[in-house]
């Protein structure tokens, strides 16, 4: 008997246990079910512009942001960087990425697949030209515009030890070129083989010789035109200035005022800042990998390479430095305005970019 009755103890417990556990089960699905309709209610209450303290919300998805690679001469590293780069990224929610060489190295990095950049900024036309337009180019650019002008002068340390003569030359009260030429001066510049300020600077000499008719001035002052002694990388040379590492450096007008460094001045005449002044220019030659090519007024120039892979921000970008705030910002650090002049295929512009040119009918040659 004792053994019947625990296991109709055992019966009832189950039984219990079986019904709480049915009850709980339809407990869950209608919670579920409530759940569901709970959402529903929450879609359709969020519809009517109110949202219920315990409704899912959906986030939209963050917009893409393009990184916009930009090649530019190395001179212009300072005002790249440190403002017209971020000056983008905040007008455009996209995101700048610059590298600063010499012209000609950063257009062989181009032609050889080693770099692809969105915008291509140049110290020279020649290195659009003779570098990166035509079938032997793979057609990289078929177009460039002209930004702005710019001149050559000598920026000095005014803590070196020839600052007391530096400083007559800056106010014309003593030639510069007799500064330049004493014994232990230290003269910066960049590589003529790599970067068109490198080149400048040695057709300036070579003008210079003429100007003064001094046939020697160039040797005395840069002894060879690849003197190791005198070349930096040009991103380098402001380091190498402001540290004392080098007297002098011959360098772009905006560079001087960019760094904040004293400069002496150069006669229209050789500065090659001057387009009145391009027969004489013409005189001056460099001639390198058997092609010569003559001295011309200085033009920074302005492109999208062919192979661009962001072009929609590659043309937001090349608007604002021709005609937004961007170009407001180079003629603040120094740069020169000139106009706006298309060379190559000009039909090849983006429409919204030709209304910055200066006119002209079909291609400009370059």
């Amino acid at each position: 008997m004792k053994t019947d009755s625990i296991r109709g103890q055992r019966k009832i417990r189950f039984t219990l246990f079986s019904i709480a556990s049915l009850t709980l089960l339809a407990g869950t699905l209608g919670a579920t079910h409530a759940f569901g309709t709970t959402r529903n209610t929450a879609s359709h209450t969020a519809q009517q512009g109110t949202q219920p303290k315990n409704a899912t919300r959906r986030t939209a998805p963050a917009p893409a942001h393009t990184l916009l690679n930009v090649y530019y001469a190395g001179s212009m590293t300072q005002v790249m960087e440190q403002a017209i780069g971020p000056q983008f990224d905040k007008m455009t929610g996209d995101t700048y990425q610059g590298k600063g060489m010499g012209s000609v190295a950063l257009a062989q990095m181009m032609r050889n697949g080693l770099g692809q950049p969105d915008v291509f900024i140049s110290a020279a036309p020649s290195v659009n030209t003779s570098l990166l337009m035509g079938k032997a180019n793979h057609n990289l650019e078929t177009w460039y515009i002209t930004l702005a002008k710019d001149q050559l002068v000598i920026a000095y340390n005014p803590t070196s030890r020839y600052a007391k003569d530096l400083r007559l030359a800056a106010a014309h009260r003593l030639p510069w070129y007799s500064v330049l030429e004493q014994k232990g001066f230290r003269l910066g510049r960049t590589d003529p083989t790599i970067d068109p300020k490198g080149v400048m600077t040695v057709e300036m000499l070579q003008l210079a010789e003429r100007f003064y008719h001094n046939k020697t001035l160039s040797s005395r002052i840069i002894g060879s035109a690849l003197n190791p002694k005198q070349i930096f990388p040009e991103e380098a040379l402001l380091a190498q200035l402001k540290t004392g590492q080098v007297d002098a450096a011959v360098a772009f007008l905006h560079e001087a005022k960019e760094w904040h460094v004293p400069y002496i001045t150069l006669p229209n005449a050789i500065n090659l800042g001057d387009p009145a002044e391009s027969a004489f220019y013409h005189n001056a030659t460099w001639t390198q990998k058997g092609k010569t090519s003559h001295a011309e007024p200085i033009v920074f120039t302005i492109s999208i390479p062919t192979n661009a892979k962001h072009k929609a921000a590659a043309i937001a970008f090349v608007n604002d430095v021709l005609s937004g705030p961007a170009n407001k910002i180079l003629l603040r650090e120094g740069f020169t305005a000139m106009p706006h002049t298309a060379y190559g295929l000009r039909s090849a512009i983006p429409t919204v970019l030709q209304k910055d040119l200066t006119p002209t009918k079909g291609s400009v040659h370059a």
